[in-house]
């Protein structure tokens, strides 16, 4: 079974905040740490906005904000 896919730097704020999240909720995520100055394909393609974090989940919902990440695993996880 496929994990949801988390975008994050390591240095971001708000990544850090979807990170704590997270880790909180026990939530299972493959995590894919990113430089920014060379940002992967794929996270343009579901998040042309290019900005971390971005949580991809299984069903093909992308959340690219930190609070709604945060809302989105308190409410359902």
């Amino acid at each position: 079974m496929a994990l949801p896919i988390l975008y994050s730097f390591r240095r971001c704020p708000y990544a850090m905040r979807a990170r704590m999240a997270i880790v909180r909720t026990n939530f299972e995520v493959e995590h894919r740490e990113v430089i920014l100055r060379d940002r992967p394909e794929h996270m343009m393609e579901i998040s042309p906005k290019g900005t971390v974090p971005v949580l991809l989940l299984t069903d093909g919902t992308v959340i690219e904000e930190s609070l709604e990440i945060c809302a989105v695993l308190e409410t359902n996880y």
